[in-house]
Parts: structure tokens; sequence; C-alpha cells
């Protein structure tokens, strides 16, 4: 995936998605994909400036905020973290984070002249979320077939009866005792 996206992100975002996928299923892994979709659609308009310098006659702002409260909603909000940060080093940009813990926020801050490498960062991000979101769920129907156990009921019965009583033996330290069919007597009226 990083020959796709030109960066390690989109490698990030399939293993992220494939794992999830596989814990959560497809159809949450989808959900979260799209939450992923939005919080980033969002991001642009939620920065703040953060710093504003006094230049003599003129004032300049150096540092922007983004809230990340949209993302931290998200499940696994760890993992999603780290694609950002490997989006944003692709484009230049070297993320800081600001957690403020009296208010419970956390907050993503750049340069505002970095803004432009920012926002294109989030908008490949949320594009390439439902890319990775087929992409991943096709790897794990891939995995599933692969692992499809092709043999007859019958015959994985049998093996798991007797992986089962040599599970026994084990714990039971002797022999298990072979189980012979017992036999009643049926009365009728």
């Amino acid at each position: 995936m990083p020959s796709d996206y030109g960066d390690e992100s989109g490698e990030k975002m399939l293993d992220n998605f494939t794992r999830f996928c596989e814990f959560k299923g497809e159809a949450a892994m989808r959900e979260r994909a799209r939450k992923i979709q939005d919080a980033c659609d969002h991001a642009k308009s939620n920065s703040k400036a953060h710093e504003v310098i006094d230049d003599g006659d003129e004032k300049r702002v150096e540092w922007a905020k983004l809230d990340m409260a949209e993302f931290r909603a998200i499940e696994g909000y760890e993992e999603i973290k780290q694609v950002i940060e490997a989006k944003l080093r692709a484009h230049g940009v070297e993320p800081v984070w600001f957690e403020d813990k009296a208010a419970g926020k956390e907050y993503l801050l750049f340069r505002v002249v970095d803004a432009q490498e920012v926002w294109d960062g989030f908008d490949e991000l949320s594009n390439e979320a439902e890319t990775a979101a087929d992409k991943a769920a096709e790897k794990v129907k891939e995995h599933i077939r692969e692992g499809r156990d092709d043999r007859p009921l019958e015959v994985r019965a049998k093996q798991a009866r007797e992986a089962s009583e040599a599970l026994e033996a084990e714990r039971s330290g002797a022999r298990a005792q072979a189980r012979e069919p017992r036999f009643q007597e049926l009365r009728s009226k």
C-alpha cells in the first residue's frame, strides 16, 4: 500500500483496518472508516489560531491547533493518531500533540505556514479510508477462504472428539477410560 499512496500511512491504515475487521467485523470496520472520513473532512473547519506573534506594526499567527475530539471518539484512536502522524510527515509537517488534561482534550498543533500540507494530508486520509476499508475487507475474506476447512463434518467431529479425549487424559494424569455405549432398557406402556 505504500506504493499505492507514496507513503507508509496507507499501509498503516490498511493493517489497522484489517485487524479491526478481524476482531469487530466488516460492518463495524466500514462504520469506523466512515467516521474517520467525516472527521478528516471536518478537520479543516475546526482549526483555530493558537499563538499570535507581535511583529512591530503587524500581528502574525504562527501556530494553529486542531481539536482531536472527533477523532478521539473513534475506537482505536491511538492507531488513527499514528496514521495521521505518518501522513503529515509524508507532507513535510512535523505534528505536535498537546493534551489539555484539565479540559480533557487533545490538540494537533502545527505551523500556520504548513496549513495547506495539513489539509492536503487530511484530504488524502479521507479519500484513502474508503479504499483501505475495501482492501481490508477483501483481505479478511481471502484469509477466511484460505482457512476454510473442506473436510466433511463427520471427519472434523471425530477428530475434535479424539483431541478432546486426549486433552482430558492429560488433565486427569491418567489414561482416559474408554467409554462403551450404555444400553438402556426401554419400556413402553
